[in-house]
């Protein structure tokens, strides 16, 4: 076996650990980074979602009232309904 095939054969594989290793380390710091830039956020849009969930808290409100009145309404209706049953045959 002359020099050359004696580095290929180790010398080559042990590089390969070594930049395995090194990659795995630096993949394993880049989420740190990331957390640490500062996010772009859009605020363009947070006064009409404001309004448009006090708009949504007043119509469920409303609803709130209105499913109250008819359910008593329907309960009232209820129990003055009778139901009669009649067995045919024998």
């Amino acid at each position: 076996m002359n020099p050359f095939e004696m580095i290929m054969a180790v010398g080559f594989p042990l590089v390969m650990a070594i930049g395995g290793i090194a990659a795995w380390r630096m993949s394993k710091n880049e989420p740190q980074r990331e957390a640490e830039k500062a996010q772009w956020r859009d605020t363009s849009l947070d006064d009409w979602r404001k309004q448009r969930d006090a708009e949504v808290e007043i119509d469920r409100e409303k609803r709130a009232q209105t499913t109250t009145a008819a359910i008593q309404a329907g309960s009232a209706e209820e129990k003055q309904e009778t139901q009669r049953t009649q067995r045919i045959g024998g």
